[in-house]
């Protein structure tokens, strides 16, 4: 689903801006990466799962 993909995206993202306060001066690695997950979002015009209120049925 493609929501399961912004979500990748997403999860990623937090741990590139933890990264980030964590980098060494002049490393700006995280931040290009955190750059090229909203990039591909945009590209692919990736949005969250929506709760439309239906749950799926048990098996």
């Amino acid at each position: 689903m493609r929501s399961a993909a912004y979500d990748g995206f997403r999860h990623a993202m937090e741990w590139y801006e933890r990264a980030e306060a964590l980098r060494p001066p002049g490393n700006v690695d995280a931040v290009l990466r955190w750059n090229s997950c909203v990039r591909a979002i945009e590209r692919e015009r990736l949005s969250p799962a929506t709760d439309d209120g239906r749950e799926l049925p048990l098996e």
